[in-house]
């Protein structure tokens, strides 16, 4: 087999090898982790300063999905990485990606549960108490469609492409290693989700990175065995937050 076979075999790559998943990686989350990690210290440190330059230096890094450089950027990187992957001749087809009628009972569903998740450990943070009987009664479904309509195009749009970017790193190329492999892949999955997530303190990149990430994959590969639900799902996460009374309450009272 000569060099150019050994990049690019000439059957399809199923099963992705270990330097493939730490290009991809360094593609697809070096800059976020970087930065992400700078945030954090600088909150250990307890400096102002130090974490105003750094959210300063990743406001196309956060989740706010105001700023269209961060569109751009996560766009730009994940054509470099699908690029990586067609020199590799990666199998896309094994991804499941399936439109089928599940999806609109899944998504919501899934929110459901990890908006709840969510507020639970809000609650028991201390940070609010969402589950305050008091706040019944300025519950209402058709919050949810006016905080959808509150947003702008570019959030709905980053929140969809940011959405497919992380889930079809986390739930579709780690996935793809041999069985064998497959702790390992989801281990070290599980270790990125978190580090990218630090600069929202280290209780919700735990919930995020772990409690979140694991549900999801064992959701995945045991139950849904769809990928289209998760991208959506996470999509409604970057919308709306990880929260889901917040979003039924009419928060004018």
């Amino acid at each position: 087999m000569n060099l150019l076979e050994k990049i690019r075999p000439k059957e399809k790559l199923k099963y992705l090898r270990w330097f493939d998943i730490l290009i991809v990686t360094a593609i697809l989350f070096g800059i976020f982790i970087i930065t992400s990690t700078q945030i954090f210290i600088g909150l250990l440190q307890s400096n102002p300063q130090a974490i105003q330059d750094s959210a300063e230096s990743m406001e196309i890094a956060t989740d706010g999905a105001a700023y269209s450089g961060n569109f751009t950027l996560q766009a730009t990187l994940l054509i470099i990485t699908l690029l990586y992957l067609l020199i590799r001749n990666f199998d896309f087809k094994q991804l499941k990606i399936r439109l089928h009628w599940s999806v609109i009972i899944w998504v919501p569903v899934l929110f459901a549960i990890m908006g709840l998740f969510g507020d639970l450990v809000t609650t028991v943070s201390g940070e609010y108490n969402y589950f305050d009987p008091s706040l019944i009664q300025y519950m209402n479904p058709i919050e949810i469609l006016n905080k959808f309509l509150a947003l702008s195009p570019l959030a709905i749009g980053y929140a969809l492409l940011n959405g497919f970017y992380e889930e079809f790193f986390f739930l579709g190329l780690m996935t793809s290693v041999k069985d064998e492999h497959k702790w390992y892949a989801l281990a070290f999955s599980t270790l990125i989700r978190v580090s990218f997530h630090t600069y929202q303190g280290l209780l919700w990149s735990l919930v995020i990175g772990v409690v979140y990430g694991l549900f999801y994959y064992f959701m995945y590969k045991k139950v849904i065995k769809n990928l289209l639900p998760f991208f959506l799902m996470h999509a409604l996460a970057d919308m709306f937050g990880s929260s889901l009374i917040y979003l039924l309450i009419s928060w004018n009272y």
